[in-house]
């Protein structure tokens, strides 16, 4: 034992005041004020992706990397009228018709935007009395694969101006035309994909502009 400390004494002595230093300084923190250095990745990698901010869907390749109705680049093919899907419910609207729509000609309904047309082939409404300027009335229906009306068609919302009197006439003009036009001349198709699903036409009626008061 008393060998081995010897031995460390002189090894010790022998050593320089630097290298001495040196060895002291071993473990030490750095100095005040100095930061490690910031590598850059490794070649190839990737920076992390962050998940998007609170109330957003990650939407990838859909208008960038987020969607949401307030941010620019939204997908517009989202926008509009939804697509019909065989098999789900409800339809929603399908179309308007007014007088001036040009009436189909007894042809094939091929479309959802043609049934509008082939209903005012059967359309009379009463004529708007001299103080209203327009009225309306949406009905909802279904049809089936023949094209023959599946219940019967209701009202889910009319104007409340003016006579009384001349809504009920112009709603009752509506769904009679709904009743005269029926059975629809569907294609195979259409009537496959329409068949016992409700959908909501809206009649209007209006003053053409040349005719209106002043």
């Amino acid at each position: 034992m008393r060998h081995l400390a010897l031995t460390a004494i002189v090894l010790a002595a022998a050593l320089s005041p630097a290298e001495a230093q040196e060895t002291l300084d071993l473990g030490r923190p750095p100095a005040s004020g100095s930061q490690n250095p910031v590598l850059p990745p490794p070649s190839g990698s990737q920076n992390p992706i962050l998940p998007p901010p609170s109330g957003q869907r990650y939407a990838p390749g859909v208008g960038g990397p987020f969607s949401g109705s307030d941010i620019p680049g939204l997908d517009q093919r989202r926008i509009g009228p939804p697509r019909l899907r065989s098999g789900s419910g409800d339809i929603g609207l399908v179309g308007d018709v007014s007088p001036q729509t040009p009436a189909e000609q007894g042809g094939t309904v091929d479309k959802l935007a043609d049934i509008g047309p082939a209903l005012r082939r059967c359309w009379q409404p009463p004529a708007l009395p001299g103080d209203l300027t327009g009225a309306m009335v949406s009905l909802r229906f279904s049809l089936r694969r023949d094209g023959t009306l599946f219940g019967q068609p209701r009202v889910t919302w009319e104007t409340r101006r003016g006579d009384a009197a001349f809504q009920r006439r112009f709603s009752e003009s509506a769904v009679a035309a709904v009743h005269a036009c029926t059975p629809m001349r569907l294609s195979k198709g259409l009537g496959a994909s329409i068949a016992g699903r409700p959908f909501t036409i809206r009649f209007h009626g209006h003053v053409p502009l040349n005719e209106r008061q002043s």
